[in-house]
């Protein structure tokens, strides 16, 4: 019998656990692509956008926020990460175990820039102060989460290949600015994003070497 050479994370049995998201993480993302080109994440706004933006807040108000909204309900793609390859550089196929396992998570996450920030943690975290109303005002979110699911099957991996594991989905977003207004004069600004997973799955992908 011919030795395969196999890097494999030196298991037989893979446990692939998807952790409680937390805020932000999506920021980390492997791939983000929206149906419109133009969009973009609150964390790739130039110091040119935030002043052109910042211009849609001027017209002042006594007290309160002044919310902006620039991308709204914006439908994307993403791959949250590559959780594990196998690879198969022999010249005979293996089969390997693969168990999947995911928790319960909420899936909206939120970011802030500048002067506005946000509290709390998981699913019950948001924007600090009346900024949070503001917000929910100017957008509608869709505040969601997966249950828990249990995955046990096996994978046939051909000679001269390796297969990836990916967490892929569905999603939305909504981004912008907010000035704070006290007696007329801004005193706060900073960029506000929610980010909502609509679907998520593993998805496997077979690629030859």
């Amino acid at each position: 019998m011919k030795k395969l050479s196999l890097i494999c994370m030196l298991v037989m049995v893979i446990f692939i656990n998807m952790n409680h998201v937390q805020a932000e993480e999506y920021t980390n993302y492997q791939e983000i692509l929206f149906e419109d080109d133009s969009v973009i994440l609150l964390k790739s706004y130039s110091s040119k956008d935030f002043k052109t933006y910042y211009k849609k807040t001027k017209r002042s108000k006594m007290f309160g926020w002044r919310i902006y909204v620039v991308h709204k309900n914006e439908p994307l793609d993403f791959i949250a990460e590559t959780k594990i390859k196998i690879y198969n550089s022999g010249t005979t196929a293996i089969t390997h175990n693969i168990e999947l396992e995911s928790e319960e998570t909420y899936k909206k996450q939120i970011s802030a820039s500048g002067e506005i920030k946000v509290k709390g943690s998981g699913s019950k975290k948001k924007f600090k102060g009346s900024v949070d109303s503001s917000i929910k005002a100017s957008v509608t979110t869709t505040s969601t989460k997966s249950s828990s699911e249990s995955y046990d099957f096996n994978i046939k991996v051909d000679p001269r290949t390796y297969v990836s594991i990916v967490i892929r989905g569905t999603g939305e977003i909504n981004n912008g600015v907010g000035s704070y207004y006290f007696f007329w004069i801004r005193t706060k600004k900073g960029g506000w994003e929610t980010f909502t997973v609509m679907t998520e799955y593993y998805e496997i992908i077979k690629e030859r070497f």
